[in-house]
């Protein structure tokens, strides 16, 4: 088994994983020991372990670039001084960027790095299914990651209050909000830490949307970024995959 497969399988056992494969690569010539500055936003548990840079997308991009040569340097800032920092050149790479803001952020994309359910989660007494959404008066809870992509909808539900998401969680088991709105892992792993309000919760048995986040680099950036894309040819990385399951509830 692939050895990145272990903490994956680890922690989100009843997640569907697709294990990134790292060939052998041969390293441009100068290319040996470049730093690459790479970015995000703090997102549990994807990119940080409490107040440290750690997680699946943490250990996908260090694995990846040292397999190249490089030494990665990860650094974690609020959304937008990281993309501040991309534009100006200060970080290389980003690696949780969504589909479509290429063009917004000025980034150049290279490829998939997370493709990721986005589920509703309700109350077990006063289960939704994902279809329910946006077909009845509910509030909503999402977290800040859905905040401008929601901001359109507020007028087809009562409320939608954009919080973190143990506040959605909590929300739900004390019937303070119809509906979430949360990525699969990051559910999972909330409710495997807080066993008491996952206990209160039902899982859309679909997802409500499903969210690609991408492997993108700063065209400011001092790198010779045609030895990144040599590698990335090569070594095809193909994408975690992050998605419900029948055995959910």
């Amino acid at each position: 088994m692939d050895p990145l497969m272990q903490p994956i399988i680890k922690t989100f056992g009843r997640l569907l994983a697709c294990s990134v494969f790292l060939p052998s690569v041969g390293l441009a010539s100068g290319d040996s020991g470049t730093k690459i500055v790479a970015s995000c936003s703090p997102w549990p548990p994807y990119v940080v372990e409490g107040e440290r840079p750690g997680g699946i997308l943490v250990d996908y991009v260090e694995e990846l670039l040292n397999s190249f040569g490089y030494k990665a340097q990860i650094e974690i800032y609020p959304w937008k001084r990281a993309i501040d920092s991309a534009q100006d050149g200060t970080v290389d790479v980003i690696f949780c960027a969504e589909a479509g803001q290429a063009k917004t952020y000025g980034l150049e994309y290279e490829f998939p790095i997370l493709i990721s359910d986005t589920i509703l989660l309700s109350h077990r007494d006063y289960p939704l299914d994902s279809a329910q959404l946006w077909h009845h008066r509910i509030a909503v809870g999402a977290g800040y990651w859905y905040g401008d992509v929601f901001e359109s909808r507020r007028d087809d539900v009562d409320i939608i209050e954009v919080v973190d998401d143990l506040s959605i969680m909590r929300m739900i088991a004390s019937k303070r909000a119809d509906g979430g709105l949360m990525e699969k892992a990051v559910a999972d792993t909330l409710i495997h830490t807080y066993p008491e309000l996952g206990e209160m919760l039902h899982i859309s048995s679909q997802p409500v949307a499903t969210q690609t986040f991408y492997f993108a680099t700063s065209p400011a950036s001092d790198l010779d970024m045609r030895h990144l894309r040599r590698h990335l040819a090569i070594a095809k990385p193909r994408p975690i995959i992050q998605q419900v399951t029948n055995d959910t509830n």
